[in-house]
């Protein structure tokens, strides 16, 4: 929490030095604006620039289920919010509820999409996965599911690093594989500068 602490010292200093110019007339320069730039260093003030640069990209990911999933399904998200650094996960979604409502929870969690598993008679898994602006939704069956642990993979190797996505040329042909595309870089695509 110290970075945080001196980025408030930092704009506390700034207000400060508004309500000090908005008091003087223009022009006339002052020794507390003097003092006060001598006391910000070429480094503080690079790592100034570096601090608003690094919060332009924060978005998140809500990562929850349908009631009645099966162990299986809810072991998988439980592996992708392990993966992805910037996903919120919630408790189980009713059936009765519309799917409307996973708007209202991603905007109150401070996401801008969403992975929905829905399971359907315990046999049959959709992946919901969507913008909650004004993006597309992309509904997907899910076949072969394994778990993190099934393959061996205890270790955390993987665990908060940016994956790799790679797609065919025919995602760039098709508008609805550009679309779908889009949907999925925008959920699993993670910039290197926000960890």
């Amino acid at each position: 929490m110290g970075k945080f602490k001196k980025l408030r010292e930092l704009a506390k200093a700034k207000e400060e030095k508004m309500e000090v110019d908005s008091g003087e007339e223009e022009g006339t320069a002052t020794d507390e604006e003097t003092s006060e730039d001598e006391w910000m260093t070429v480094e503080e003030k690079a790592e100034e620039k570096k601090r608003a640069l690094l919060w332009t990209n924060r978005e998140r990911v809500l990562v929850l289920c349908s009631r009645g999933a099966d162990v299986r399904t809810r072991h998988l998200m439980n592996d992708i919010k392990v993966l992805l650094p910037h996903a919120k996960g919630d408790s189980k979604l009713d059936r009765q509820k519309s799917l409307v409502v996973i708007n209202e929870i991603a905007e109150m969690k401070n996401c801008t999409k969403v992975l929905y598993f829905e399971s359907r008679k315990h046999k049959d898994v959709y992946l919901w996965m969507s913008n909650v602006d004004n993006g597309p939704s992309v509904k997907f069956l899910v076949h072969n599911m394994h778990t993190m642990m099934e393959m061996k993979l205890s270790g955390n190797c993987l665990k908060a690093s940016r994956p790799i996505l790679s797609f065919d040329s025919r995602f760039d042909e098709e508008p609805h594989l550009t679309l779908i595309k889009h949907a999925l870089m925008q959920v699993f695509a993670y910039s290197s500068i926000n960890k």
